[in-house]
């Protein structure tokens, strides 16, 4: 299904999702479906009224004047060697007789006497004519009777002319007059003999490559004059830079001496002024769209270099880089931006032409050239590169880290295959005994002590950060130091950041592989506090069992009575908890009052009464003491 066509309201939202693909109307081809001699006929800027559609006037507010050579009223020639137009065809806006052929052949517009007509595109209609004042063809583009009582269509049309009626480059088809007759806008505009850049593709199967880069350098130059011309408005603001948004070939003339010229600006946006499309559409020729434009994202003059990279690519290759079968289709490739490269397709082309071509078709617009100037640069480099290529000459090729990528990244894996190696051997040597040298033992020692010290200041963050820092014995670490880092991390995060999942994965992890009464106590502290009284109770009976000595106690900040305290208090807070909420049995109220009583004892509750663990002591066996009489 042929997609060349414009599509003026596309809602980016539904492409695709559920919903059929939109079948978008056949128009009628930019240039004449018959054959057309080169040099025949010329081609001025055609448009189907969807391009541009959604894009408000860009601050030009519509002038009753015109811009060309005769600047009198709108269009009007008021020297008698110029018949007036006729402002009796344009009566009411629209032809009188419509049904009674083309009445525009014969007629005034302007200056011009209009000859015949050569194309019709979907908004406008296009004559030769020739301007009487300085005796020269031109080609006149009338908007369509139909269209002309839509107020969008006809400021979109006017822009389009007061736009183009400001730039001026060789590389561009210059725009002389605008003007009014009726209800009816014409746009002036250069006769140029030539032919579009489709009818060249479509007679030259294979385009040479030194022509292709010609052909869009040319482009390039008139799209860097675009996008940074200065045009102050009637209101005296001022546009820097203007966004064409529909390049393609049907845009593109070719004169006979290879001259290009970019025409048909109806879809054009100023860049520096306010005028978004409307919300939720799109404005372009969907093959030729860049991801952003599709989506109706925001665009800059990186919108227009990718059009221009589809441009290459099917110049290049006789095809264009996104095919489907259907609109929808058609767009999300376009946004999944996949294609098959240039040097698969035609192997002739150069390296450098086809790195060019994929940097103008990057999906994220951050990878592509930012100026037009840069593209004139790399098609420079590539046009010199392409002739010297299979010559034996050499070529000034700028550094690519596309084409180093192979080598940088031999080289970055040969670096880290060495440092592996060093690490591996580093490891090796800890592991057979050098970690139990009397230095790196006073190092680790000295680090744990730092670690300590905030912990004592309470920077539990840098004690935690330093505890890290700490290695396992399996990487060369002191096996006691390496057990009591870990001990004291695993404190910190359950006592104080209050994060008992990983404190109990680490206790857990040390239970298999140490024997240290310590592990016991935390443990059972912890799954007292996660209301696994029953758990609790048994790793805190293992602890207070135990005679062995924990490895904490090498410490000058271990305080072992306050750490036995600890333990006491969860033990008997796990037995009131087994008998208050799992099972009321005599013998387990009995374990309890006894456990809170060691408590009262071992803290010295009696001496001590401000403290908050003695008073809930105290109220938990008055309670206990209760149920028991009960």
């Amino acid at each position: 299904m042929e997609q060349d066509q414009d599509i003026t309201t596309m809602k980016t939202r539904a492409l695709g999702r559920g919903a059929a693909p939109p079948v978008p109307e056949p128009i009628a081809p930019a240039y004449p479906s018959h054959d057309l001699p080169t040099g025949s006929h010329s081609m001025s800027a055609l448009r189907h009224p969807s391009q541009g559609e959604g894009s408000e006037p860009m601050g030009i507010p519509p002038g009753t004047h015109s811009f060309g050579p005769a600047a009198s009223g709108y269009g009007a020639d008021t020297r008698d060697s110029a018949p007036e137009a006729d402002a009796s065809l344009f009566a009411g806006g629209i032809p009188m007789d419509p049904f009674s052929g083309d009445p525009f052949p014969g007629r005034m517009v302007g200056n011009c006497k209009i000859l015949e007509k050569i194309n019709e595109g979907g908004s406008a209609l296009i004559y030769r004519a020739h301007n009487l004042t300085f005796g020269l063809d031109r080609v006149i583009k009338i908007l369509k009777p139909a269209l002309a009582e839509d107020e969008d269509n006809f400021d979109r049309f006017k822009q389009e002319a007061q736009l183009t009626a400001r730039l001026d480059h060789p590389n561009i088809l210059r725009v002389f007059d605008t003007g009014e007759i009726g209800k009816q806008f014409f746009i002036e505009m250069e006769y140029v003999e030539g032919q579009s850049l489709r009818s060249y593709l479509v007679s030259h199967i294979r385009v040479r490559e030194a022509d292709i880069l010609g052909l869009a350098s040319q482009i390039a130059g008139a799209l860097e004059y675009a996008h940074n011309v200065q045009i102050k408005t009637a209101e005296g603001d001022l546009i820097r830079g203007i966004l064409h948004r529909d390049i393609k070939p049907e845009n593109i003339m070719i004169t006979g001496s290879g001259a290009v010229k970019l025409m048909d600006f109806g879809a054009a946006k100023p860049m520096s002024v306010n005028t978004r499309t409307m919300q939720g559409t799109v404005v372009g020729t969907p093959h030729y769209m860049s991801p952003e434009q599709i989506n109706g994202d925001p665009l800059d003059a990186r919108s227009d270099f990718f059009s221009l990279g589809v441009l290459l690519y099917e110049m290049c290759t006789g095809r264009r880089p996104f095919e489907a079968d259907n609109l929808a289709s058609l767009l999300w490739k376009i946004d999944a931006c996949k294609f098959d490269r240039v040097r698969k397709l035609r192997s002739a082309i150069s390296p450098l032409t086809e790195e060019l071509i994929e940097k103008l078709l990057s999906k994220s617009p951050e990878y592509r050239p930012a100026t037009a100037a840069e593209i004139q640069e790399s098609l420079q480099v590539s046009l010199r590169a392409f002739r010297v290529w299979g010559s034996g000459g050499t070529a000034r090729i700028p550094f690519s880290f596309k084409r180093a990528y192979p080598t940088i990244a031999l080289v970055s894996s040969l670096i880290a295959l060495g440092l592996s190696g060093y690490t591996f051997w580093r490891g090796w040597r800890f592991m057979n005994g050098f970690s139990a040298s009397p230095q790196l033992h006073s190092y680790f020692t000295s680090l744990l002590g730092k670690a300590m010290e905030a912990e004592m200041s309470k920077d539990y963050a840098a004690a935690l950060a330093t505890y890290e820092l700490v290695p396992a014995p399996d990487k060369g670490g002191d096996r006691q130091v390496y057990l009591e880092a870990q001990l004291r991390s695993a404190a910190i995060f359950f006592r104080h950041k209050d994060q008992l999942t990983k404190a109990r994965s680490i206790l857990e992890q040390l239970r298999r592989e140490y024997d240290d009464p310590a592990i016991d106590a935390y443990l059972g502290q912890l799954y007292f506090g996660q209301a696994l009284y029953m758990e609790a109770k048994e790793r805190l009976e293992a602890f207070l069992g135990s005679a062995k000595t924990t490895v904490l106690r090498n410490s000058s900040y271990f305080n072992p009575h306050d750490f036995q305290k600890d333990a006491l208090y969860a033990y008997a807070n796990a037995l009131d908890g087994q008998y208050t909420f799992i099972e009321q049995k005599p013998e387990l109220l009995d374990a309890a009052m006894l456990a809170w009583d060691r408590f009262g004892r071992f803290s010295d509750c009696v001496g001590d009464p401000d403290d908050k663990r003695c008073r809930f002591m105290e109220k938990r066996v008055d309670e206990l003491a209760k149920l028991r009489k009960k």
